[in-house]
């Protein structure tokens, strides 16, 4: 029987990382038409209207502005749309999430990750091990098992058994209550790809130490299901983030948020 090789995956998603063909990764693909009658998008900012670049006021009505430039549309709009996030712009994570605003403005479409951003991954993989469906927690539990009777390592069916064991475990996802206030839960949310890998295992005869790698993927961008979704379609920050993003006019490139945890686990035998 022999030992697995390291790194070895212990889990990964279905979802693959780098994945360009997922709605939520298109960009400029949308008209004006398809976005205001097919969409509902017809209105969109409190401050500009992005169709006629004319600034939206209580006065509009009875004098005409200067229409704007599509360049300074764009910037009234990604101010608005931090300003709108409230209180994602202020609270919790806000750097984390004005950042990937900022990112969404310059970056052209460029992979995005932050020591922050993996400082809150980590936690959030930590705080999940008061659950028993804790993925990290069930890959301890089973080395804890395993690992203390082995002196050979690992087996790949001792690995695919782990596997089996991750795919009903709970994987880690910014969704929860608190997610909705710190920022978290609008930059990240639903992590789009996960890949556990154990990197290092070494047994003797008082024990063990591992090494396990978490590394995560999300898109910073919206699809249509996203934006006809009722809990977001009029909330206007996500409207002004969909037309950014989507309209052929502006087509600001969404892009992934790359994160990764490191954890050591470790056990020693009885006696």
């Amino acid at each position: 029987m022999s030992a697995i090789v390291f790194p070895a995956t212990l889990y990964q998603t279905k979802h693959q990382f780098n994945d360009h063909s997922s709605d939520d990764m298109q960009c400029g693909d949308l008209t004006e038409k398809q976005l205001r009658s097919d969409l509902g998008l017809d209105d969109v900012s409190n401050i500009v209207d992005p169709w006629t670049g004319e600034e939206v006021s209580i006065f509009s009505s009875f004098r005409k502005s200067q229409p704007k430039s599509k360049t300074e549309i764009a910037q009234i709009l990604f101010d608005e749309f931090l300003r709108s996030s409230l209180p994602t712009h202020y609270l919790g994570q806000h750097n984390l999430f004005n950042n990937l605003v900022k990112h969404f403005y310059h970056g052209n479409g460029k992979s995005y990750s932050s020591p922050f951003l993996d400082s809150a991954y980590k936690s959030l993989i930590l705080n999940e091990q008061s659950s028993p469906s804790s993925s990290l927690k069930i890959i301890q539990s089973f080395l804890d098992k395993v690992a203390i009777d082995v002196k050979n390592g690992l087996s790949d069916a001792d690995k695919n058994s782990i596997t089996k064991a991750i795919g009903n475990s709970i994987l880690p996802k910014f969704n929860r209550w608190a997610d909705s206030f710190n920022g978290l839960g609008m930059s990240i949310h639903d992590i789009y790809a996960t890949k556990i890998q154990l990197t290092k295992l070494d047994i003797t005869e008082s024990g063990y130490v591992a090494k396990v790698t978490f590394t995560g993927q999300d898109h910073f961008g919206l699809d249509k299901t996203d934006i006809m979704n009722m809990k977001f379609h009029y909330i206007r920050a996500f409207r002004i983030w969909f037309v950014l993003q989507r309209w052929e006019k502006f087509a600001f490139k969404p892009f992934f948020t790359n994160m990764k945890a490191e954890f050591e686990i470790s056990s020693r035998r009885n006696g």
